[in-house]
């Protein structure tokens, strides 16, 4: 969560006196960090000379100055007239500055003119993008579909639902010969529902393709992802439900999940809803058992990170049509805003290493999403479907 005012005024104070713990440290260096106009203010709070200039004025309205710092604080401070502590003096002085000037939103006006001003827009994918390939390489567009009309599926017994719902009818007969069925959700498409032809439910996010037969074979329930995607597995001991992603493999009975594993990102996260989860590294053949609640990150050198506190509101954010930053690193906040919005980001220059937390409607346009990204600092220009990432 954001720091609040007392929490960044709290931690400037201990900063003055040398009082920091290693942990409120780390906390006000990331905090320093995340923006220009933060680390700005560091600077001019940490300025000796420049805190002496002040203090005269401070020490003229002292009174007034502690009625407002009080009012922002909620804590009052004895100050001494001998001033033996120098530091409390500088640190109040300083506090003061930061109070009425940047936790009061007072900041001087930015150079650069907000993008929402003067770009085209683009708005949130309105529709399904999404598509079937099947085995002789034919491609499906769902939204060429009626709902209903299995029968332009030759074979694959699938019916369309709704605009974002597909399903999977079991075959009863037992003559069909298994055939591959790939299911893409592009770049700039609502993600998509499918029903799996043994009844298990599957949530496809963008930029997103699975691939399995159809039906399933007698003895095993193979699902292969590149991507992301949620599943809802239904119950079967005696066929064995899998998800492969990268070099590892996702046994599965009975459980709810989600797996994330993009090419243009070098982690793999496999996050435990319900159940019960066994994963196995192919090129190791290590393997880690998750509990629910547990999320297993597995590194780009196949090493795996298991947290026991998964953030599932974070995970599974996309689901419920919703951004959720929570000390989110720029670059993989704009990964997620290029696959939905179906944009190329780039970055002309060099950018600080950056972490931001913020809830954002993902029915947003592009230009309402940068302009609370461009309050942190950030700022951007579109150009046709490349927008570009400037400090």
């Amino acid at each position: 969560m954001p720091l609040s005012q007392k929490q960044i005024t709290d931690l400037l104070l201990k900063h003055l006196y040398g009082e920091l713990t290693a942990e409120e440290a780390a906390t006000l260096e990331q905090w320093r960090m995340s923006n220009e106009e933060n680390n700005a203010l560091f600077a001019e709070f940490s300025d000796e000379e420049k805190v002496k200039q002040e203090l005269s004025a401070l020490l003229a309205t002292r009174s007034r100055i502690w009625e407002q710092l009080d009012a922002h604080t909620g804590s009052v401070r004895t100050l001494r007239r001998s001033y033996q502590r120098p530091l409390l003096v500088a640190a109040s002085i300083s506090l003061l500055l930061m109070v009425a000037g940047y936790l009061l939103w007072n900041r001087p006006p930015s150079s650069h003119t907000p993008i929402a001003k003067h770009m085209a827009d683009i708005p949130a994918p309105a529709a399904n993008r999404a598509f079937i390939t099947l085995r002789n390489g034919q491609k499906i567009y769902i939204d060429s579909l009626q709902p209903g009309a299995d029968g332009q599926l030759k074979g694959t017994g699938a019916q369309k639902l709704a605009a974002d719902q597909l399903v999977y009818n079991e075959n009863t007969d037992g003559n069909h010969r298994p055939e591959l069925n790939t299911i893409t959700v592009p770049k700039g498409s609502k993600p998509l529902q499918v029903t799996l032809p043994d009844g298990s439910d599957l949530w496809i996010n963008v930029a997103t393709s699975v691939s399995f037969m159809v039906p399933f074979p007698k003895d095993t329930r193979m699902v292969h992802v590149t991507g992301e995607a949620y599943f809802d597995v239904a119950q079967n001991a005696s066929k064995p439900f899998t998800v492969q992603v990268r070099n590892e493999v996702i046994h599965v009975l009975g459980t709810t999940f989600n797996v994330q594993s993009y090419e243009d990102e070098s982690i793999t996260k496999t996050t435990l809803v319900t159940g019960k989860l066994q994963i196995n590294q192919t090129k190791t053949g290590t393997m880690n058992v998750l509990n629910s609640g547990q999320q297993a990150i597995t590194q780009s050198n196949d090493a795996v990170i298991v947290k026991d506190d998964a953030d599932l509101e974070e995970v599974l954010s996309w689901k419920q049509d919703m951004f959720h930053f929570r000390n989110e690193e720029l670059k993989s906040i704009m990964n997620q805003l290029g696959r939905w919005y179906d944009i190329t980001v780039v970055y002309p220059r060099n950018i600080p290493n950056r972490f931001f937390t913020a809830s954002i409607s993902r029915r947003k346009s592009l230009s309402e999403v940068l302009k609370i990204m461009e309050q942190n600092g950030i700022h951007f220009k579109l150009e046709g479907k490349t927008l570009m990432v400037m400090p």
